[in-house]
């Protein structure tokens, strides 16, 4: 099927949009889940393993299973392996990152944070994300080991993985080094922090795991001003790394990590890892390519076939850290895959060649999986960062989006645009034990991880996160929240113009604005219609427009008050005058008719984090006028309160929320996150002003006791 096709006949079975419903905290879902079961399914253990596998650029179209296997035509990119695990767990066909470039996509993914509350935003290359709550510090608290495995961290060593909870990272330092899929130490260099000249790798260890691993040789106690621990780090040496495809590389990497851990005395721990590969991000870039390889080519391709699988327990065959899958200087970057030999010109040969190493990969780590025994209890997550680009392809941007392998699918744009060619990702979840077999329409993004992961580990979703847990969808049990998907990106590179990008989801609508173009007016989309964003429906529908506007305005706050709102230590982003004069606007109320009403929820138990209460049954529901006096008198262990209120203002004003107590605290004024405090945080007080404007201003807080004092302009929020 190609792509007017497809939208031809979306547009002619199109069911009619929900109503929109109103931008308010839904009530509380379903029940607290126990360790020994979390989800009450027969036949669930507690804490699966936990692989989560991102790559860069991939689109929503590269893969047989999301759209190529529909092309009406032989030359397509076939994907075996991954349409296999399609099949046998939940294909995500609305799954969308939460910006259309891969810095900031990757910083809301691991902090669990869309980029309307997220430290890191736009082209902060290099910059470190908030460590403080991530997708390892929280599978950490469930007892996991947590690995990192591929990619990139950041340059500050502030900013390596094994400072944001991970106990052992393999990746390369700087993100320039990501534009090479063959990594090296060049002769004379010894600075593995520089951004040119070569493209080495580094392997660290947190102290801890340094400690526990008996301190092995190789490793230099490393500890850069401002790094909240020290850590140990190693130089990947050459005989292990160069000449071969980093595919390969990081897929035999996190074999041997899950080999060690089966074989050592944590085995019966479950393990995390974030398994990163560069492709197919464009590479060979010159700055960073391996000057002894022989071919210069643009777009790098393996050296040979990917090494055959076996039973052997020690690798399970396939790419093996011994160098089965090392090339030669005269080898490396030659090699197409036989069924890309027929592709018109060398850059459709060289990118299906490389989607199809990455299915071969794929293919590899879910063997070595069930030949360990277990494959059954490991959930396993395959994504990518952001959409498609034309980096190294001829010829470049969208026309080789569109034009080679509709690598975008249906969908407009592509990496750097907020429209769903940007933003939708080719996802596939598999877990034998829990995930039901089937596809999922349900829009969802990368910021439910963090919660899904929680939640699976046997833990609450943290109220930290912007996303929710997606195991009922995932597993058929409870009730689903609907997530918020917002995307905030500057423009960088495109070469479209756009200014500041912001994209909203609510049911089948997506609003877009982009802050350059049409003069900053937004656009309106019905994507269960019109996937291709064809047809902007504004001038149509502007009670939509109306009722969603508020919502690019009130799902975010400044970059550089995050700081204030949760404690990051850094944050950065590309400034300009579109983000700052957004940053300088009152928040809107709420609309017209719509309801919000004070509501209190009790909760009992003990967690590491303030959860989404949410997600969790409450014990006790709290008539609204009696709210202040049972917040007064809870007990100061083992409980908690979700609570919604109302502020009535009769003129725009700026109102200075403060938080203060010994207790854990979230709060949200509409969907704006201002104050972000884990118990003890705001013993000594921490306030966020707001600019308000004339009208009701919903807010919601996640409490957890002893109870912090809520206050606005000194007023008690409660009572």
């Amino acid at each position: 099927m190609n792509r007017r096709d497809f939208l031809r006949a979306a547009g002619a079975f199109a069911l009619a949009a929900p109503a929109l419903r109103a931008a308010e905290p839904e009530g509380p879902a379903r029940p607290e889940p126990s360790a020994a079961n979390p989800f009450g399914l027969p036949g669930v253990g507690a804490r699966p393993n936990i692989i989560l596998v991102l790559c860069d650029d991939l689109g929503w179209g590269d893969l047989g299973c999301f759209w190529q296997n529909g092309r009406k035509t032989d030359l397509r990119i076939k994907t075996p392996n991954l349409d296999r695990m399609a099949a046998e767990g939940k294909r995500l066909d609305d799954h969308s990152t939460c910006a259309p470039v891969c810095v900031p996509a990757r910083a809301s993914l691991i902090t669990g944070k869309h980029q309307g509350h997220c430290n890191v935003r736009d082209n902060a290359f290099d910059a470190p994300i908030d460590p403080h709550m991530t997708l390892a510090t929280v599978l950490k608290a469930a007892g996991y080991a947590t690995w990192h495995g591929g990619g990139q961290s950041g340059l500050p060593r502030a900013a390596m993985p094994t400072q944001a909870g991970f106990d052992r990272a393999y990746y390369y330092p700087a993100h320039l080094h990501g534009h090479s899929y063959y990594h090296c130490w060049v002769e004379g260099e010894t600075d593995p922090d520089v951004a040119t000249k070569q493209s080495p790798l580094l392997e660290t260890l947190s102290d801890a795991a340094y400690q526990a691993a008996g301190r092995p040789a190789g490793y230099a106690r490393d500890q850069e001003a401002g790094a909240p621990a020290p850590q140990w780090r190693r130089p990947v040496p050459n005989d292990e790394a160069r000449f071969v495809y980093d595919i390969d590389l990081f897929t035999a990497k996190a074999k041997a990590l899950i080999r060690d851990h089966l074989e050592g005395p944590a085995k019966d721990a479950p393990f995390f890892l974030l398994l990163c590969h560069t492709a197919v991000h464009g590479s060979g870039n010159r700055q960073v390519a391996d000057p002894a390889i022989a071919c210069t080519r643009p777009f790098q391709v393996p050296g040979g076939p990917y090494p055959a699988l076996s039973d052997d327990p020690a690798t399970g065959g396939g790419a093996d850290l011994a160098g089965s899958a090392k090339a030669t200087a005269q080898t490396a970057n030659t090699w197409i895959h036989p069924d890309c030999r027929a592709f018109k010109t060398p850059s459709q040969r060289r990118y299906a060649t490389t989607v199809r190493r990455l299915d071969d990969a794929m293919g590899d780590l879910l063997h070595y999986l069930r030949l360990r025994g277990i494959d059954r209890d490991t959930l396993v997550v395959f994504t990518s960062d952001n959409g498609p680009a034309g980096e190294y392809l001829d010829p470049a941007g969208l026309k080789w989006v569109e034009g080679a392998f509709d690598s975008n699918g249906p969908f407009r744009g592509m990496k750097r645009w907020s429209y769903q060619g940007g933003l939708r990702e080719p996802t596939i979840v598999r877990w034998p034990a829990a995930v039901l077999p089937g596809v999922s329409a349900l829009p969802s993004g990368h910021a439910c991880w963090m919660p899904t992961f929680a939640e699976a580990a046997g833990l609450p979703p943290p109220a930290h996160s912007d996303g929710v847990s997606l195991l009922p969808e995932l597993t058929g049990a409870g009730r689903q929240l609907a997530p918020r998907l917002y995307v905030e990106y500057r423009d960088g590179g495109s070469g479209q113009g756009f200014g500041l990008e912001q994209a909203v989801r609510q049911g089948d609508y997506a609003l877009v604005r982009n802050a350059s173009k049409n003069g900053g007016r937004p656009e309106l989309y019905d994507l269960r219609a019109d996937p291709g964003q064809e047809r902007d429906l504004a001038a149509e529908k502007p009670d939509v427009v109306a009722a969603l506007s508020p919502l690019l305005l009130t799902c975010r706050i400044p970059t550089q008050r995050v700081k204030e709102a949760c404690g990051a230590p850094f944050a950065a982003d590309s400034g300009g005058p579109g983000r700052a004069k957004i940053d300088a606007l009152p928040l809107p109320p709420l609309p017209e008719g719509v309801r919000a009403e004070p509501a209190m929820w009790v909760y009992q138990g003990s967690w590491p984090w303030v959860p989404d209460f949410r997600a969790l049954m409450p014990v006790h529901q709290v008539p609204p006028e009696r709210m202040a006096a049972v917040l007064a008198k809870l007990p100061a262990t083992g409980c908690g309160a979700l609570l919604h209120g109302v502020l009535d203002l009769p003129e725009e004003a700026t109102v200075t929320f403060r938080a203060e107590g010994q207790g854990g605290c979230q709060l949200w004024v509409h969907e704006a996150h201002i104050l972000e405090c884990e118990a003890g945080d705001c013993a000594q007080g921490r306030a966020y002003a707001l600019r308000l404007a004339k009208g009701r201003h919903s807010w919601r807080a996640c409490l957890t006791a002893p109870f912090v004092r809520l206050t606005a302009d000194g007023r008690p929020l409660v009572g």
